[in-house]
């Protein structure tokens, strides 16, 4: 018989957004029963690419990336070997745990907050200890004059796979169309949401999407040209799937 394995994910995502600096928040009470099991004998598997990560603060042109490398391999680690007994099986709780902190200069972790709870004391108790337990973390860059930086993680413990189709080098005309699908375990089309992003879509039209997927391409290119499309499950616990589409121009009818 294979061996079954539990799907733990750590999603941390970079925006340019500015947000208040929080006040210090204390961690989740402790609920009866262990909090900590034993680590297993290998780690969790599908763990989204590091693109899907994000940043609340100004980095004043510096590029975090080889930092957050780092940060993030630190607190996966000590996620996993905190991981609550309940994460695995029999049980495979499901939850979502976003919380927001700051990285100071010296790479101590300050002002800790709870965003968003997965409902479940163990599974925050777990994402919450993940950072306490990585604190310090090295320095931030010394060509970065900011006091400190300002980061939410998000935690997904067994979420449900999503995917959409077609993922790879989709090129849609302007003022055309594209039918995208969300497929996986326990998905269908009336559970989906969808969205549209993209690095120009704040300044012009990136296009529209149905509750469908069904994506229509602007008559005018954005620049740059590139738009994701998104989709997430509106029940369960899933980690938001995303395929990237470049708009080009019509074709001119002969």
């Amino acid at each position: 018989m294979p061996k079954r394995q539990t799907l733990l994910v750590l999603v941390i995502v970079i925006t340019g957004l500015m947000f208040a600096q929080t006040s210090d928040s204390k961690p989740p009470a402790a609920s009866t029963g262990s909090a900590v099991t034993s680590k297993p004998s290998e780690p969790p598997t599908n763990t989204p690419p590091f693109d899907q990560l994000e940043v609340l603060s100004d980095t004043k042109g510096v590029d975090f990336g080889p930092y957050l490398t780092q940060v993030v391999k630190m607190v996966k680690q000590n996620w996993f070997n905190l991981m609550p007994p309940s994460a695995y099986p029999p049980d495979r709780k499901q939850g979502k745990v976003a919380i927001e902190f700051l990285i100071l200069k010296d790479g101590n972790v300050r002002d800790m907050k709870i965003d968003s709870s997965s409902g479940d004391v163990p599974l925050d108790r777990a994402a919450w200890a993940s950072l306490t337990a990585s604190s310090p973390f090295a320095a931030l860059p010394k060509e970065f004059p900011g006091e400190s930086l300002h980061l939410r993680f998000y935690y997904y413990h067994n979420p449900q796979s999503i995917t959409i189709l077609p993922i790879t080098d989709v090129r849609v005309a302007a003022g055309s169309m594209q039918q995208f699908y969300a497929s996986g375990k326990g998905i269908s089309p009336d559970t989906v949401n969808w969205t549209i992003s993209g690095p120009a879509c704040s300044k012009s039209p990136c296009g529209t999407i149905t509750a469908d997927g069904l994506y229509t391409a602007p008559a005018d290119i954005p620049n740059p040209p590139t738009v994701f499309i998104g989709a997430s499950v509106r029940t369960g616990v899933t980690v938001p799937a995303k395929t990237k589409l470049t708009i080009v121009p019509a074709v001119p009818p002969h």
